[in-house]
């Protein structure tokens, strides 16, 4: 393709071939995190301490650096990258060309309220690319890909697949509105589709000519009612890519099992009720640490090995983000804590036809239950659905139910469970 970059192609390539080799090769559990670990140990004593944040630790254990979070990476940014770039400069290259020296700058959507910044080297955007390709598209090397990425926020990162010259990828910003972006998607005729579940939707419920040979659910939870009709209509199944500003962490295998991305990273778990919360450790970064960095995602790990005869970890659910786990005032002094995907489906069982609703702790006793106005009869069987899903777990917060129009998000990510910022029993 006119245009690519001769370097972009070699790097993007190189790392293809070296994801597609260790797929190859590591087949067993045993073997895989045989590898991971000497790959992880040359981490932590050769990379993480060149930079201040990691510099006075002198260990291959990764039990001995601290655990780090958001909060801790943007007050001391500075420390976390190798070139010492603060917050400050990146996010006024934000504003201008996404550029510092040779390094990309980007920032997630912060729908949490808390936006969190990312510094990659050119080397590592054509890593990262090739990477992902290995694993979704695999046979790419012999296809030729029309990408649209549907996201609420640009990057770099993405523009490294038109510099590879191996795709032709088109991003379409959902902070302009799926009403622009809709036609925009079908005018570009894509065979690969990329972007957030209320944006699938979206387009599978629109009466476009699209007929893509790939689709991929990013960026939110991916609810069982959502997949089966973004199925329905382009008959394939979806595939989920789990990833975040903090890095690549899984992709689902042709099976459409997701799996998590252990042979770039190093996944350590904190249980939360059944579910489990990674600190994740991306031992292929060479600009910017991520060092048993606490993620805020709740993933439901299988216990079974996926068909497809991967040795990496499959996830049965990405569930939902920890600070939308619901803290309700139980008896005495006790809170009690609920997960997203324990409410999500108490709501959805309460009938077959509730599909879309948002479910918002608004204060330690205090719930708000929305439904569409279409769906007005259906509100009395989810109320008691919630409040016997809460009186089980020792609380009785008021529930105020009512009806309201459910617009998709403008520029943001679709959370239809949700705690309040600042909240606590």
């Amino acid at each position: 393709m006119s245009g690519a970059s001769p370097m972009a192609l070699a790097l993007t390539l190189s790392a293809f071939w070296r994801a597609s080799a260790r797929a190859r090769r590591l087949r067993t559990r045993d073997q895989l995190l045989k590898w991971q670990s000497a790959r992880l140990e040359r981490f932590l004593r050769n990379t993480a301490p060149k930079v201040a944040a990691f510099s006075g630790i002198a260990s291959h254990r990764l039990t001995d650096y601290p655990v780090m979070d958001k909060d801790a990476l943007m007050s001391g940014f500075h420390r976390y990258n190798v070139p010492g770039i603060t917050a400050d400069a990146g996010w006024q290259a934000l504003e201008t060309s996404h550029r510092i020296g040779h390094y990309s700058v980007g920032a997630s959507t912060g729908t949490s309220g808390n936006r969190g910044l990312y510094l990659v080297s050119d080397a590592e955007r054509y890593l990262w690319l090739g990477t992902l390709l290995a694993k979704a598209l695999p046979d790419m090397l012999s296809a030729r890909y029309r990408v649209a990425l549907m996201l609420p926020r640009s990057s770099r990162l993405y523009d490294a697949a038109n510099e590879s010259g191996r795709l032709a990828l088109k991003f379409f910003d959902l902070a302009d509105g799926l009403d622009i972006q809709l036609p925009a998607v079908a005018n570009f005729r894509p065979n690969v589709i990329v972007a957030p579940p209320h944006a699938l939707l979206a387009l599978a419920r629109a009466d476009l000519a699209l007929a893509p040979q790939h689709v991929f659910s990013g960026a939110e939870v991916l609810d069982p009612a959502d997949r089966g009709e973004i199925e329905a209509r382009f008959g394939l199944g979806v595939r989920e890519i789990y990833m975040a500003t903090e890095g690549l962490f899984g992709a689902a295998c042709t099976h459409g099992r997701l799996h998590l991305c252990e042979d770039c990273v190093a996944f350590e778990w904190e249980p939360s009720g059944d579910l489990s919360a990674p600190l994740v450790t991306d031992f292929t970064r060479r600009t910017q640490m991520m060092v048993r960095y606490r993620m805020n995602d709740l993933l439901k790990l299988s216990e079974e090995p996926c068909a497809c005869g991967s040795p990496l970890q499959a996830v049965t659910a990405v569930a939902g983000r920890q600070d939308d786990t619901f803290q309700l005032k139980g008896e005495g002094s006790q809170a009690v804590r609920i997960t997203p995907d324990v409410i999500r489906n108490a709501v959805v069982s309460a009938s077959r036809l509730i599909k879309d609703f948002r479910v918002v702790q608004s204060g330690p006793d205090a719930v708000s239950l929305i439904l569409p106005p279409q769906l007005a009869a259906e509100l009395p069987a989810a109320e008691r659905a919630l409040q016997d899903l809460f009186a089980r777990h020792g609380a009785r917060p008021q529930i105020n139910a009512g009806t309201a129009p459910l617009l998709p998000p403008q520029g943001g990510k679709l959370r239809r469970v949700i705690r309040s910022p600042g909240i606590a029993p």
